[in-house]
């Protein structure tokens, strides 16, 4: 009576521990922002290699209870967009909020590209029937080939809408596949919450968290747990850059102070510029910036140079060392040390040659100019 009596009133903690505390618990599948379509938008094509387009992806556990989701942000385009944090923990009726940045030269090549043609999925309304050829009739969802901006070249894209003016709003494909994101969640597991993951320094949480998703994958692997137990969340990608941003790229006008257009613009103009104007000083800081790098990679390349005779010169001084070494200890062991011979045109036959004397004395010299 007294055991069934005390398993009536205190419950196994097994038994006791709520539904979304156990390792198999279903996900709290959190809400993104956006939750289809990232937007990288062009905004300042003159410093894209320090600010290059970026967008915010916003993660939120709406979880009323105490469930702590686990996240992990992954890309088919690794090398084209950094994400940071790549994977984190939110608290519930928190929020995540995910930088995803594109590399500055990625983000100049497909600059240069949209200045020639359409990127993929590029936008263009209000297009005349006359731009257009559909094999399979001017209706919405036909694929077509369209004249982008109104030039010569046709390319491949498909009919958005028709409108009531008779023109058409067309999505272009370049036959590129999109960059796409993916966000995997999962509600965090009760011997990861008892760390508390969200107090530790980053790389320490970074270490922890790719450790968990590396275990959950290989228990879904090996049947221990659901498919279902981490809920995935795709995203594509979409480039806007505005007409204004294109012409300043295309044209190779680089945003700056307004200047007049009466004063010459380049050296091959006849006319010269007004001393003191922000053209005159503009053009004056360009020539300072490229004598600067100039010196930076002429500094380099002295530097390159100094090391490698630095190292050639340990190496002359170590045969030296070892020669000496090997002469005295050929007088200690009592054995005659080889005389020199006197005559003309016979080489030493043992010490110092003065070819090596000279080698090393060169060397020397080339150094103390560099190092002065």
């Amino acid at each position: 009576h007294y055991y069934r009596r005390t398993t009536t009133l205190h419950p196994r903690p097994e038994a006791r521990r709520r539904p979304n505390m156990t390792d198999s618990a279903a996900p709290v599948a959190p809400t993104l922002s956006p939750d289809k379509v990232l937007i990288f938008e062009w905004k300042n094509v003159a410093n894209l290699a320090d600010k290059p387009p970026k967008t915010i992806l916003t993660c939120t556990n709406n979880s009323t209870g105490d469930a702590v989701v686990a996240y992990k942000v992954k890309t088919t385009a690794p090398k084209r967009y950094v994400v940071r944090p790549p994977q984190g923990v939110i608290l519930p009726g928190m929020s995540a909020k995910i930088t995803l940045t594109m590399v500055g030269k990625d983000a100049e090549s497909l600059l240069s590209k949209s200045t020639r043609g359409p990127l993929h999925d590029e936008r263009e309304a209000n297009v005349p029937e006359a731009l257009i050829k559909a094999a399979e009739g001017m209706e919405a969802g036909a694929k077509c080939e369209v004249r982008w901006q109104g030039k010569e070249r046709y390319y491949a894209a498909k009919i958005r809408s028709c409108n009531e003016d008779g023109t058409f709003d067309v999505d272009y494909d370049d036959g590129e596949a999109k960059d796409k994101f993916l966000v995997q969640t999962t509600d965090l597991a009760l011997s990861y919450r008892e760390q508390k993951l969200e107090e530790k320094d980053d790389k320490l949480r970074q270490s922890i968290l790719s450790k968990m998703w590396q275990e959950l994958d290989k228990k879904i692997k090996g049947g221990e747990l659901d498919k279902k137990t981490i809920s995935s969340s795709r995203l594509t990608t979409k480039f806007s850059i505005s007409d204004a941003e294109k012409e300043v790229w295309g044209g190779g006008l680089v945003p700056g102070p307004v200047v007049d257009p009466q004063v010459a613009r380049s050296a091959t103009d006849s006319m010269p510029v007004s001393p003191g104007s922000p053209e005159a000083i503009f053009a004056e800081l360009s020539a300072l910036r490229k004598k600067y790098d100039d010196l930076v990679a002429y500094t380099v390349n002295l530097t390159g140079d100094r090391d490698y005779l630095n190292n050639e010169l340990a190496t002359v001084k170590a045969k030296l060392e070892r020669a000496m070494s090997k002469r005295n200890e050929a007088g200690g062991d009592g054995a005659p040390a080889a005389v020199a011979d006197t005559k003309p045109g016979k080489a030493e036959s043992s010490g110092f040659s003065i070819f090596m004397v000279l080698l090393v004395a060169f060397i020397a010299f080339i150094v103390g100019r560099i190092v002065n």
